[in-house]
């Protein structure tokens, strides 16, 4: 059932027709530096920890996932954290995105107070109607004994914005809290294309509904027919209400 690279053969599914490669669905992972997200994207999709990375440029992992049943094509676009929100969307690196994972260390702080930022950027730039599926994720959970951002800090975050998830979760711990992060991230974008791509079709394939009025050719003859025997003169509007009566 794979291909080279091990990834999943989309093919062999019978979904290749239903989700190609033109219907990636985009994630970008947001947040400070050293907070952990590029732990968090390996965790999840090769379910291995490892401690260091060095990396200072935005990285892109593409793989095929499988979302309740289906096998998804996902981009994973995981940002440096060193860039600003206005410097990576000048340079287009947050177009196209179906859903966006903010990340912060429950030990830092200020890693909290940027992602609240990220979350407020996010939801000015979209507005709530156009807002895309958003997940809060809390790492480093293993490290409680340094924690300066409790649990319900990071909740009450996510009830301002209805449509964004938290979890709280360890990459170098355990991978459980991790996957059910990013399962239910790619769910809430799966959801939300699937509306949009139904809204679509049937945008194009209602047909236009006709004013009865003006192009029914059974008014028209109806109308036709009133005007033709319309009473006119005095006389024969007083003998069309007698006969009315």
């Amino acid at each position: 059932m794979t291909t080279k690279g091990g990834r999943l053969s989309l093919r062999k599914f019978g979904l290749s027709s239903l989700w190609s490669k033109d219907s990636m669905f985009n994630i970008i992972i947001l947040g400070s530096e050293d907070v952990g997200k590029t732990a968090l994207v390996v965790r999840f999709l090769t379910k291995k920890y490892l401690s260091e990375y060095s990396h200072c440029t935005s990285f892109c992992y593409e793989r095929n996932i499988s979302i309740n049943d289906r096998i998804l094509p996902v981009r994973v676009t995981d940002t440096s954290g060193k860039e600003s929100f206005t410097s990576l969307k000048s340079k287009g690196l947050l177009e196209g995105a179906d859903g966006y994972v903010i990340v912060y260390s429950i030990t830092d702080k200020r890693s909290f107070v940027k992602a609240r930022e990220l979350l407020k950027l996010l939801n000015e730039d979209f507005g709530e109607e156009g807002q895309p599926p958003m997940a809060l994720i809390a790492n480093k959970e293993d490290l409680g004994h340094y924690r300066v951002v409790c649990s319900k800090e990071g909740q009450r975050v996510t009830l301002i914005y209805p449509r964004c998830t938290f979890y709280e979760c360890s990459a170098a711990q355990e991978a459980q809290n991790v996957e059910s992060a990013f399962q239910e991230i790619l769910y809430q974008v799966f959801i939300n294309k699937e509306q949009k791509r139904r809204l679509s079709t049937f945008s194009v394939l209602a047909p236009r509904i006709q004013n009865p009025r003006r192009n029914s050719a059974g008014n028209s003859t109806l109308n036709s027919w009133w005007r033709r025997n319309r009473p006119t003169t005095e006389h024969e509007i007083r003998q069309d209400r007698t006969l009315t009566m």
